[in-house]
């Protein structure tokens, strides 16, 4: 046995014991919480039947976050593609409000997820598209009353389709973004990290990655995903895979350091250090050709994320050092979620994949199959509870941890793109194709 795969058995033995997993923080981020684990510890049940279902919403590629109001009561974030950040009931499905944050003379649209600060503020990026094949991002700050704060225009000409990071170190509210700027045949990724200072945004630090030259038709390509999430509804006939999204950040904050995990689609992945002050690189791996998926930082520093060549790859986040690697057969483009007992769940063009976190190897008892067969291809991540794994697609999957416990509901069809939120109470809130969010009520 391996010392990583060591640490993980004892840790689900510790957790087993206890009964419980380390502090549940709520689903404040795209796919749960800062590392993007998509997990949260929750008792749940089959998401059969939804208790409601909320107005038609212009959502795309935003997946839902939770807050919570002055009250303790939870309530969802989503952006839609007219640029309005909404704010909906998560007991009623009503909306509470809708702020508008597009751009004066230009079309605007929210197509990622929101975050949710500390404060319980929200803050989400905009883009607008400046014409001859120009894309420029904003990052907007709201408070939960829906009371616009500030705005801050990326610099020198950034766009992200991925989502922010709200954190906060050293008694500083920070927000984590990673944009792509340059030229269209040598485009830059660039890691920022913004400070929020109550009324106003400032850029507090930024690090570019290595260029990545011949990537206009890269470019080409992700101006087509900004102008199909853009519009609503999807094109027909128009595929998840068929999209090139930018990868979410994943921040470790259990360090004296924060550490930042950045993929990019033109040529590598990067993990750098926050000291307060700069961004400082560790170390980078380079790929060519491959479209990532968002990262995930697993306990304990454990960095997986999944390419389209149908690799899942493994490494240690403070090294580089590659700990594994798990060869789905088939593209792996929506982030992997982990579990308490150290089970990675990863969703492939078509399949729902269980591996060991310290190995790399099935999670599945001998006799059982490692990945289940899904209806469809799909960007959206996996959600795990301490029970049950979900995933939208054409229907809305839920699945036990051994995949031997299934349900279908046939009834909600999902748009491929917008990943599920899961609400402390062990609800799950998802995106219907037509843009409605569903909820589906926790256990009693």
């Amino acid at each position: 046995m391996t010392r990583f795969a060591l640490h993980w058995a004892l840790t689900g033995v510790i957790l087993s014991l206890l009964g419980c997993a380390p502090a549940v923080t709520g689903w404040r981020h795209f796919h749960g919480d800062l590392r993007g684990q998509g997990f949260l510890n929750v008792k749940s049940g089959y998401a059969v039947s939804p208790s409601w279902r909320s107005e038609p919403l212009k959502i795309t590629g935003s997946s839902p976050v939770l807050g919570r109001d002055a009250a303790g009561a939870e309530v969802i974030y989503v952006g839609t593609t007219d640029a309005t950040l909404v704010a909906v009931d998560a007991a009623t499905g009503a909306a509470r409000w809708k702020r508008s944050l597009g751009s004066p003379g230009v079309a605007s649209s929210i197509v990622s997820s929101p975050t949710v600060a500390d404060d319980g503020g929200i803050l989400v990026v905009s883009t607008a598209d400046l014409g001859g094949g120009r894309l420029q991002s904003w990052l907007h700050k709201v408070d939960r009353q829906g009371h616009h704060r500030w705005s801050q225009l990326f610099p020198n000409g950034g766009f992200t389709t991925g989502a922010p990071r709200a954190f906060t170190f050293a008694g500083q509210s920070l927000v984590l973004v990673r944009m792509l700027g340059g030229n269209p045949g040598a485009l830059r990724s660039e890691v920022l990290v913004m400070r929020d200072a109550g009324e106003w945004g400032e850029l507090a630090g930024r690090q570019a990655l290595a260029e990545c030259r011949g990537s206009g038709l890269l470019y080409s390509g992700l101006l087509r995903t900004w102008s199909l999430l853009a519009a609503f509804p999807l094109e027909p006939g128009v595929g998840p895979v068929d999209l090139i999204l930018d990868p979410t950040p994943a921040l470790n904050t259990d360090r004296s350091n924060p550490l930042i995990v950045a993929a990019d689609n033109l040529c590598r992945i990067a993990v750098l250090e926050w000291d307060g002050a700069k961004l400082s690189v560790l170390w980078e791996a380079a790929h060519s050709g491959q479209i990532h998926s968002s990262p995930a930082v697993l306990s304990p520093n454990l960095v997986v994320l999944g390419r389209r060549d149908g690799t899942l790859l493994a490494y240690d986040g403070p090294t580089g050092v590659k700990m594994w690697q798990y060869d789905a057969g088939e593209p792996i483009y929506s982030t992997p979620s982990g579990s308490a007992t150290g089970i990675i769940f990863a969703a492939s063009a078509g399949h729902l994949h269980a591996v060991q976190a310290g190995s790399g190897e099935s999670a599945l008892p001998s006799g059982t199959g490692q990945r289940l067969a899904i209806s469809g291809s799909t960007l959206s991540s996996p959600a795990v509870t301490a029970e049950c794994v979900y995933l939208p697609m054409r229907e809305m999957l839920t699945v036990s941890h051994d995949f031997k416990v299934r349900s279908y509901n046939s009834a909600f069809s999902g748009n491929g793109l917008s990943s599920p939120a899961v609400g402390s109470d062990g609800s799950i809130y998802v995106v219907a194709l037509d843009g409605a969010i569903w909820k589906y009520q926790g256990p009693k």
